[in-house]
């Protein structure tokens, strides 16, 4: 009971947010192949779909699809996926900031929601070398 209330809280909170006009999570999400090095990924295939809700004209899926030591984005969900993860374009901004830890807090308050495995997302920041000065804290 105490776990369905404070998933139920969060989701409140996050109806209520407002992700600024300026912020479009698709520049965020072409990063991810921006930083891609194929060298790492060598021929590993893996797809991530992520889907974004209650985000006004952030809202709808993307995937992240590496396959032959590349890495494309599309818009739009894929058939088949290893790991799809839905949230909020809110959410993904914390995520980006550093203010949200993807791996402790977010699968334990419902902040994100994920569908197949979910150490695909993990797998998939190996694969991303991140500069010092992209003033994110991860994708």
């Amino acid at each position: 009971m105490k776990q369905w209330f404070l998933e139920w809280a969060l989701r409140q909170k996050q109806k209520k947010m407002v992700v600024g006009a300026d912020y479009n999570v698709e520049t965020y999400l072409n990063k991810i192949v921006e930083y891609f090095d194929p060298s790492i990924a060598g021929d590993r295939k893996l797809t991530v779909v992520y889907e974004f809700h209650d985000s006004g004209a952030n809202d709808g899926a993307w995937t992240v699809a590496i396959d032959d030591a590349r890495c494309t984005l599309s818009r739009g969900e894929a058939e088949q996926f290893d790991s799809k993860f839905y949230m909020t374009a809110e959410t993904y901004r914390r995520i980006l900031t550093g203010r949200l830890d993807f791996s402790k807090l977010t699968y334990s308050t419902g902040a994100i929601r994920f569908f197949g495995n979910t150490l695909a997302q993990i797998e998939l920041n190996t694969y991303l070398k991140l500069p010092k000065n992209a003033g994110i804290a991860g994708l």
